[in-house]
């Protein structure tokens, strides 16, 4: 709203403005909801939410984010291999015309297969100065539409 500052739901977002492209990251704090297959039918849920309001728009995907090798040991939830589980369920979702996964892990991870330790100071959250590095993965993936 021009001049004011409001806070509306990422629903109400969507019903009020059309958008060209719209990025969807579920983080770390949704892997504790349930099974693989929980997981994957909520998102496919959200998924054709936003394509009911927005159905002309491009929905890019995003991996959930690795953590670093350390603190995936710690054996609680967050482990690298529920996050892999979950985002080979997520890709599925992808059809590649008007929905596409992003596997924004490529940006962020080491030869370890988790998140690069030097990117992060608690194993889970990219630093500041690191966000570039996901910005640049985003933008260097997007699918260009007549407009772009």
């Amino acid at each position: 709203v021009d001049g004011q500052i409001i806070k509306v739901s990422v629903e109400e977002a969507l019903a009020q403005e059309k958008f060209g492209k719209i990025y969807l990251m579920v983080g770390i704090n949704e892997l504790d909801i349930g099974t693989v297959e929980r997981f994957e039918k909520k998102y496919r849920e959200v998924v054709a939410r936003i394509q009911e309001l927005q159905p002309e728009a491009i929905i890019y995907i995003q991996s959930v984010m690795k953590v670093t090798q350390t603190r995936s040991a710690k054996g609680d939830y967050v482990t690298n291999e529920g996050i892999t589980e979950r985002n080979d369920a997520i890709s599925k979702i992808a059809d590649n015309k008007k929905i596409f996964y992003l596997d924004v892990n490529e940006a962020v991870c080491d030869e370890s297969g988790g998140m690069n330790p030097d990117y992060t100071t608690d194993g889970v959250h990219l630093k500041v100065k690191f966000i570039p590095l996901w910005r640049d993965y985003l933008k260097s993936h997007a699918i260009l539409l007549g407009n772009d």
